[in-house]
C-alpha cells in the first residue's frame, strides 16, 4: 500500500509521542486555554488557530505526562466554552500530518494504486472527533488516510477519507466510528471507486 505523502513542515511523531486537541466555541477562550496550558505543563504548542464557525483549536504534543498535565489545565480554564477534546498518549503516525497548519491535506494521486480497491469517507461535528477516528482507524486496519478537511469552510465540520482494502476498510470505518460516537455525522464506504474519483474526490 503506498504511504500518503509527507507534509512539508506540518507535524510528525517524533512531536510526541502524545497528542492532545482542545476546541473551543470562542477564539478569546481558546487564547485563555492556550496560556494555560502552557503554564502547567511544559507541553509543545504545535498551533493555535480559528476554525470555521468562530471556534479556535489548541493543538499540544510531548511526553505523556507532560500532554496530559497540559491537557488537564487546559480544559479546566475552558469552562463552558469547550465545544470537543482528544488525548492520545500515542497518536498513529499517520494522524501528525492531518494537522497541517492550512487545516487542508490534499493527497497524492492514487489513481494507480491497486491496493485502493476501498473507500471510505468519514464527517464528523468535530475536529477532534475526527482525529481521535482517525487514529482508531488506523490502529485498527492497515489503512492509508487521504484527504482531509478541518473546518476549513464547514461550518466547524472536518472530514477524511481513507483507502485500502475491502476488508481492512471495514474494520477501520467501524473503529472511526466507534471512536467519533454521536460526533459522527456520516460514514460513507465504496467498493472500487470509479475511475475517475480515484485520486480526486474533491476538486
Amino acid at each position: 500500500m503506498s504511504a500518503p505523502a509527507p507534509i512539508a513542515g506540518g507535524p510528525t511523531a517524533a512531536d510526541g509521542p502524545a497528542l492532545g486537541l482542545l476546541e473551543l466555541a470562542t477564539v478569546a477562550r481558546g487564547v485563555v486555554v492556550a496560556d494555560a496550558a502552557l503554564k502547567r505543563a511544559p507541553a509543545v504548542l504545535l498551533s493555535s488557530r480559528t476554525l470555521s464557525g468562530g471556534k479556535l483549536l489548541v493543538v499540544l504534543a510531548g511526553g505523556v505526562a507532560e500532554v496530559e498535565e497540559a491537557m488537564a489545565a487546559g480544559k479546566l480554564a475552558a469552562g463552558d466554552r469547550l465545544r470537543d477534546r482528544v488525548e492520545l498518549a500515542y497518536a498513529d503516525a499517520q494522524v501528525w500530518p492531518m494537522l497541517a497548519a492550512a487545516g487542508v491535506v490534499v493527497p497524492a494521486d492514487w489513481a494507480d494504486d491497486a491496493a485502493a480497491e476501498a473507500l471510505a469517507i468519514v464527517e464528523t461535528a468535530t475536529v477532534c472527533a475526527a482525529i481521535a477516528a482517525a487514529d482508531a482507524a488506523c490502529k485498527a486496519a492497515d489503512v492509508v488516510v487521504r484527504d482531509v478537511r478541518l473546518a476549513v469552510d464547514l461550518a466547524g465540520k472536518a472530514y477524511f477519507t481513507m483507502t485500502g482494502d475491502l476488508d481492512a476498510v471495514d474494520a477501520a470505518a467501524a473503529a472511526a466510528a466507534a471512536a467519533a460516537g454521536d460526533r459522527l455525522v456520516e460514514l460513507e464506504r465504496i467498493a472500487q471507486p470509479a475511475p475517475e474519483l480515484r485520486g480526486r474526490l474533491f476538486f
